[in-house]
């Protein structure tokens, strides 16, 4: 009992496969790379609509609320 305990349950892989999670797990580990890709899709953003988002969405957040507060119905609705 106690050896089926401290066993180790292996998944086979092709060699490819293998290596192309491993270069996956490299590239989001990379932080610089992860904070140009997140400028890169601002930048882009803003281009195509023409607006700045940044980290200003308490206006989203607030009206997100609204519309589903005015949107669904609630059992004070008939108090």
């Amino acid at each position: 009992m106690e050896k089926e305990k401290n066993f180790m349950e292996i998944i086979q892989l092709p060699l490819t496969e293998y290596q192309s999670l491993q270069e996956e797990i490299n590239l989001l580990k990379n932080t610089d790379l992860l904070i140009k890709m997140n400028r890169l899709i601002d930048l882009l953003f803003q281009d195509k609509y023409g607006l700045y988002m940044g980290n200003f969405t308490d206006d989203l957040t607030e009206c997100i609320i609204d519309n589903s507060w005015d949107s669904q119905n609630s059992a004070w609705d008939n108090v």
